[in-house]
């Protein structure tokens, strides 16, 4: 009703369905794009691309560019092209076994294309090598994928580890709340909301936008324990 009643309204003050439909359209991006924090931006997708491209020419040069072979699939993994990422981690990894970097985002690869004991071993590797990698993220990856295979112990393991290293996480707060959801823990999980709540409170305001669909999910998530 509303979306119709928003097209109406446009129609009339621009007396052009296509344009009204277009500009429904685009508020409705806009509403989506800041609750989950996220904005398509031209510039930033043409640079990316463009940072590839320019890394593979230098692989195509120097097969042996280990540095170029790690931040492409860096830069891979951050594209959602976990094969090929994996594929130049994977031929990295081994002149650069102390770089938590490399382990960590080959770990992510290696999770995504279904190797998950490797991956999970390799972003554990990662925090070992420096347990304060990313401040908390890789803690937090790891909650992630614990979760989605019904593993709550374990989760509720790396959220823990996610907050103590970074207690502005609220990610790291949700995915505790959902952890000790899982574990039967309704009161811990009420409280792991609420921290996320506060989290999201007290961060910057440049920071708030990324984080604003954790601190929703917190909230809604609350609402439905018993």
């Amino acid at each position: 009703m509303r979306t119709f009643f928003l097209f109406f309204l446009l129609n009339s003050l621009l007396r052009n369905p296509l344009l009204a439909l277009l500009a429904v359209a685009a508020v409705f991006y806009f509403a989506e794009a800041r609750y989950r924090g996220r904005y398509f931006n031209p510039g930033k997708v043409f640079s990316k691309k463009s940072t590839i491209r320019e890394l593979e020419r230098r692989i195509q040069v120097n097969p042996h560019d280990v540095d170029a072979r790690n931040d492409l699939g860096r830069l891979l993994v951050d594209d959602g092209r976990a094969a090929e990422a994996r594929k130049q981690l994977e031929a990295a990894i081994g002149r650069m076994s102390e770089s938590p970097e490399t382990h960590y985002y080959l770990g992510l690869s290696q999770i995504e294309t279904g190797s998950s004991d490797k991956g999970v071993g390799n972003i554990e590797k990662a925090l070992e090598i420096k347990p304060s990698f990313l401040y908390g993220e890789p803690h937090v990856a790891l909650a992630r994928h614990f979760l989605g295979t019904g593993d709550a112990r374990r989760a509720g393991e790396q959220a823990e580890a996610a907050v103590r290293t970074n207690t502005s996480s609220v990610e790291g707060w949700f995915l505790l709340g959902q952890a000790r959801r899982g574990l039967g823990q309704n009161d811990g999980a009420r409280k792991a909301y609420q921290q996320a709540e506060e989290a999201f409170a007290q961060l910057p305001k440049y920071l708030r936008m990324a984080n604003r669909s954790w601190r929703s999910q917190a909230r809604r998530a609350a609402k439905t324990l018993s």
